[in-house]
């Protein structure tokens, strides 16, 4: 069975159960954490490496402590340098489809806040 066919076969079990009003009991239905090589296919990308583009690029969110939104995770094992990144999916697919101003990493709309603000406290206090 090629990934396209598996791809196919999880998606309409899946849509049938959403119709049916059901549960999958399939793990793979359930699952939605995968590694980049079966994600890729999933969100409709060329490449696994453009999933870790877009992990390095802030476009997909890696879990970090105090983050609750967030996209992917990494689960490599303690002793690896070597990152191993799993993606959610649904996450994914939401995170994709918003514009690309409003998948803009938090820290760059503080540093925009920020100077927007700075500009408001200038002008107030020339006119005075």
């Amino acid at each position: 069975m090629s990934e396209l066919e598996a791809l196919v076969d999880i998606l309409v079990v899946k849509k049938l159960a959403q119709m049916l009003g059901v549960q999958t009991t399939s793990s793979s239905a359930q699952n939605q954490w995968y590694d980049a090589e079966e994600a890729y296919p999933m969100l409709g990308l060329k490449s696994a490496d453009q999933l870790r583009v877009m992990v390095r690029n802030g476009t997909l969110r890696l879990k970090k402590r105090g983050l609750e939104d967030y996209e992917v995770r990494d689960v490599r094992s303690p002793d690896s340098q070597i990152p191993r990144y799993q993606f959610h999916i649904e996450k994914c697919d939401a995170r994709l489809s918003l514009s690309p101003e409003l998948r803009q990493p938090k820290k760059a709309n503080k540093k925009i806040n920020r100077i927007v603000d700075s500009y408001a406290v200038n002008k107030k206090l020339s006119k005075n």
